[in-house]
């Protein structure tokens, strides 16, 4: 006769099942606790440029930067939740060897984007104290920033447990909820380009 201790790690304490459902509200209210966050920030830039106080959204004659620049960023961010969603699809159907590529695909194109973001925020035309707008516009990447980081993060995560064959086709609720997160990160991504498209205010003469 044998016994089960608790460090054994073939005993769960809890149903698998149960964890996972645990864990996906968990990330849920994440992301709803984000997408607030990005909501006031997205807010606040237009709130500043509609009232534009003293007009401080622009100083005269201040260069303000590519819109093309933030909307190739996003287009990045939409390309790699793409490529981990066709991960994700790959370890549902048990193809370990396609989710460990499809893995690394979407977090090479990430670190791409982040190269880009960090060259954004390194090249802007403006400093962060020249106007509303310039704050807004740092703000803004280096929120933007933070979610490329902590995507990547995850990202590097799922690549190591896909190549230690931790996941399979009836194990993968930990892929399924960094799937949701990098969706709602890229969806971030694009609403903030959207947002910033839209520069000179309606009392600036532009």
């Amino acid at each position: 006769m044998t016994s089960a201790t608790v460090d054994d790690p073939n005993v769960h304490l809890e149903d698998p099942d149960l964890i996972g459902r645990r864990w996906r509200t968990g990330v849920r209210l994440l992301i709803f606790a984000d997408a607030s966050f990005v909501a006031a920030l997205l807010f606040s830039y237009l709130y500043l440029r509609g009232l534009n106080t003293e007009n401080a959204w622009l100083r005269p004659g201040q260069a303000t930067a590519p819109i093309g620049v933030s909307w190739l960023i996003a287009a990045g961010v939409v390309l790699s939740a793409v490529a981990f969603r066709w991960a994700l699809r790959s370890i549902e159907a048990g193809a370990e060897s396609r989710f460990v590529a499809g893995a690394l695909l979407a977090l090479g194109v990430l670190v791409i984007d982040i190269v880009g973001q960090v060259l954004q925020l390194m090249n802007f035309p403006f400093g962060v104290e020249d106007s509303a707008y310039s704050s807004a516009m740092y703000t803004l990447a280096g929120a933007n920033l933070v979610h490329l980081l902590l995507t990547a993060f995850l990202g590097v995560a799922m690549w190591n447990r896909g190549r230690l064959h931790i996941y399979s086709a009836t194990s993968f609720w930990q892929v399924r909820l960094v799937s949701l997160w990098w969706s709602w990160v890229s969806l971030a991504a694009v609403l903030s380009a959207f947002t910033t498209s839209f520069i000179a205010g309606p009392h600036t003469g532009g």
